[in-house]
């Protein structure tokens, strides 16, 4: 991805994990960097190791609007109004379906679904003004096509399911203003979510994988980094599935 001057992504989640290999190409690329997560001091340890700059921490709760309203005015005011939204923040649930309850559902939605909507929302404006350069990219997951897993039950898979529904649908209300939106899906990655694994669980994953191996932060941030880049201009609306094989299509 080259990055036009002044180009500024905002990352939520990305104080690790996913997020962060996101927002360490973007700023490879040359692209102004808002790291916004509920943890305020990860966030600003992450942002302070990119290279380049101007880059910012903002602490934000993706399940709160107001305080993804603030965020996305705090980051337009200090580095400049986003041109491109990366909604990397989630959180899993392994409670059987059966035994969720309605707070467990509503907990799951809250920061997967709700936090993208947000997210998105509030940049939306910025998004607008940005054009054919604004882009968004929301975290997915291949749960959503396989009903759940080892990482995640079925509340988490709906959850995902619904996060593609909910990016298409800003796909087809951005539209006339150029701004795209898709959805990168990735299968079980090396990251601190799935460091708490045990090693028969990591075999079992594996196995799964046509690669014999779990993905890899950077090859899913590299997805990303993709969609947010020109050279995808033609491509909205799609669910891309960096899987190692787990699913086809």
């Amino acid at each position: 991805m080259t990055h036009a001057a002044r180009d500024v992504v905002v990352i939520t989640g990305a104080a690790q994990g996913i997020g962060l290999h996101c927002a360490l190409l973007a700023a490879e690329a040359g692209a102004s960097v808002a790291i916004l997560d509920v943890n305020a001091a990860a966030a600003d340890r992450a942002a302070a190791s990119l290279p380049g700059g101007p880059h910012l921490a903002v602490a934000g709760d993706v399940t709160d609007r107001a305080s993804m309203d603030a965020a996305i005015a705090e980051v337009a005011a200090t580095i400049g109004p986003p041109t491109a939204v990366v909604a990397a923040a989630g959180i899993v649930s392994r409670t059987p379906l059966a035994d969720a309850t309605s707070e467990e559902f509503r907990r799951v939605f809250a920061v997967n679904v709700e936090g993208v909507h947000h997210t998105i929302a509030a940049a939306v404006p910025h998004l607008r003004a940005a054009g054919a350069r604004g882009s968004i990219v929301a975290l997915g997951s291949v749960a959503a096509a396989t009903g759940g897993g080892l990482m995640g039950n079925g509340v988490y898979a709906m959850s995902k399911a619904a996060v593609e529904g909910l990016v298409r649908g800003y796909a087809r209300e951005l539209a006339p203003w150029g701004v795209r939106a898709n959805v990168v899906a990735p299968g079980a990655t090396e990251t601190p979510m799935t460091s708490v694994l045990s090693d028969e669980d990591v075999a079992r994953i594996t196995s799964m994988s046509l690669l014999g191996r779990m993905c890899r932060p950077e090859e899913i941030a590299g997805v990303v980094t993709f969609l947010l880049g020109g050279a995808a201009g033609a491509i909205t609306g799609q669910v891309l599935r960096p899987n190692g094989g787990v699913v086809f299509g």
